[in-house]
């Protein structure tokens, strides 16, 4: 579409109505600029209108020697003001016409009153990282620093761990749990491991252009600063009597911000695989390196969850490594559960794959080992630890003194009945998880150390069901003697939130009654699975609805 720059220059008369084709073939026209101060100065700016306006939206790029001298500027010169864009009902003339008004009289303006000059503080780390892409090459042997504990209260001298060829540096000696999860995480890319030596340091404020130390001389001031004599002589030199040189990192932190830097003075680092690989030395002048943090409280919750080092400390034991079973394990992970068990005697059979969290990969695998891979893998705020083994076998073989909660998600009546007499002895807290045909309910019973799940000799799974089903509904497996049910891993899903929020919940708030939370959908879905199905008197409240959820006391 044709843009009437004329009429756009009457409007904005600094607007040249000469352009420059640039990449991608679009437009550059020069804005005109007002007089500025030499210190607020810069070479110019450009209005790019790309080949596919009005569909594509316009932007402003400014001159190189703003990047990270103003605020608001990407690393490519691109200005962060966001271009109307098309579908709000703006003319392409109108759509510019606010744009070039954003940037003469909201950014301009307030660049050359100072108003801008606190707005590096607000992004920190996104400035930061444009500045690592400038000393950033090929051969780096660091990449990123990860930092898995929280910021220290006052500047320390540790170790850290060197992963190659990743180029990862943990700020571990490798004594956390968490450190040797995330190494075995990255598999390959960590079959290397150096000792590192890092400056780990406090800071109260973000760091931004004008503070950022810019040279060797200005780190090793801030070293001195803030070390005592004898911890300096330690940065310094070897941390090892036998090596024959460390690498120093120093890191500048708290719990929101991370800057490091990369000193020279190392030894070479081979970098690089087969043919190629090549020892390096060290670069002559300090390397910005950015940093990340993995720790539970960030990864997890981004510091939202106070509860999440109170998650770390717990232990759950998982029997049933199923459809149920897989999902709610993995969940546990993600929320940060420190120790897992989980115990299935079961291989993943081709007819699973529809339903459970593992696919075609885990074929013939063992359901607890394969689970416990991908989520060691995926989650190293957890270790998830498979016992391929019955729960009989397990619970005679094993104590239950010091586990948080215990979690019967196997559906199977044996099992339900051996807790029983387990627990008779050894108190724990249990729940007990299970779906009903088609998903039509599903249900978390919540039992306390105190109280069993028998009742009366009886098994308490029938009447706690929503629903009376024929025997037509529970299928045999051809060939043996197993049964399943009916369902899809989407109405699954229900269940498994269901089981997750539950477990959580009791594992934060240790409620002292037991209770049954259940999930039961509605007439209409019962009648979309089969006819004649209703739900039972407790259950009926959930007839008109889509699906409810339902707490009752138990028995």
């Amino acid at each position: 579409m044709t843009i009437d720059i004329n009429r756009l220059k009457s409007l904005v008369p600094p607007l040249e109505t000469s352009y420059r084709i640039c990449s991608e073939e679009a437009k550059a026209y020069r804005l005109g600029l007002p007089n500025i101060s030499d210190e607020r100065e810069f070479q110019w700016a450009e209005l790019i209108i790309p080949r596919d306006f009005p569909h594509d939206q316009a932007r402003i790029i400014l001159s190189p020697d703003t990047i990270l001298r103003i605020p608001h500027v990407e690393y490519n010169g691109a200005l962060c003001i966001e271009e109307i864009g098309p579908g709000r009902g703006f003319s392409p003339e109108e759509r510019i016409h606010y744009l070039l008004h954003d940037f003469y009289n909201e950014f301009l303006s307030s660049w050359i009153s100072g108003d801008l000059d606190d707005d590096f503080a607000k992004e920190p780390l996104h400035y930061w990282d444009i500045y690592v892409s400038r000393f950033r090459g090929r051969h780096d042997p660091i990449r990123e620093i990860w930092t898995v504990d929280k910021a220290p209260k006052r500047a320390s001298i540790r170790e850290g761990t060197l992963l190659l060829p990743a180029g990862i540096v943990i700020v571990d000696n490798m004594r956390l749990q968490t450190s040797h999860r995330l190494a075995h995480s990255l598999g390959k890319q960590a079959s290397q491991r150096i000792r590192v030596s890092i400056a780990d340091i406090p800071i109260e404020y973000p760091l931004t252009p004008s503070t950022w130390p810019s040279n060797l001389r200005e780190l090793e001031l801030l070293v001195a600063a803030r070390f005592e004599q004898n911890k300096q002589y330690l940065f310094q030199t070897n941390l090892r009597k036998r090596a024959k040189g460390v690498h120093r990192i120093v890191l500048l932190r708290n719990d929101y911000y991370g800057f490091a830097y990369f000193l020279p003075g190392g030894p070479p680092i081979p970098v690089g695989k087969g043919t190629e690989r090549r020892a390096y030395p060290s670069r002559k002048s300090p390397q910005p390196i950015s940093v990340s943090r993995l720790d539970a409280s960030w990864t997890i919750a981004r510091d939202q969850s106070p509860s999440i080092d109170v998650r770390q400390e717990q232990k759950v034991v998982v029997f049933g490594a199923g459809a149920l079973g897989s999902p709610v394990v993995e969940h546990l992970a993600r929320a940060g559960i420190g120790s897992i068990t989980l115990v299935d005697p079961e291989i993943i059979e081709p007819a699973n794959l529809g339903r459970h969290l593992l696919g075609t990969e885990s074929i013939r695998m063992p359901k607890a080992l394969a689970v416990a891979k991908r989520c060691n893998n995926g989650f190293h705020a957890s270790q998830v630890k498979p016992a391929v083994m019955s729960a009989e076998r397990w619970l005679t073989e094993n104590g239950i003194d010091d586990v948080s909660l215990l979690l019967d998600l196997t559906g199977e009546f044996n099992v339900r009945l051996f807790l029983d007499r387990i627990r008779s002895k050894n108190k724990c807290p249990l729940l007990v998880g299970w779906m009903e045909p088609y998903v039509a309910a599903a249900h978390v019973c919540y039992l306390t150390s105190e109280t069993t799940w028998m009742l009366e000799g009886s098994d308490a799974l029938e009447q706690l069901q929503a629903v009376e089903w024929p025997e037509d509904v529970i299928q045999s497996e051809p060939g043996c003697n197993s049964k399943f049910q009916s369902y899809t891993a989407s109405a699954a899903a229900y269940a498994v939130a269901l089981v997750t929020e539950q477990a959580l919940q009791v594992l934060e708030d240790k409620p002292d009654q037991a209770r049954v939370t259940s999930w039961v959908r509605g007439k209409k879905y019962l009648r979309q699975h089969k006819e004649g199905l209703e739900l039972k008197h407790w259950a009926k409240i959930a007839d008109s609805h889509n699906g409810m959820i339902i707490e009752r006391s138990f028995p």
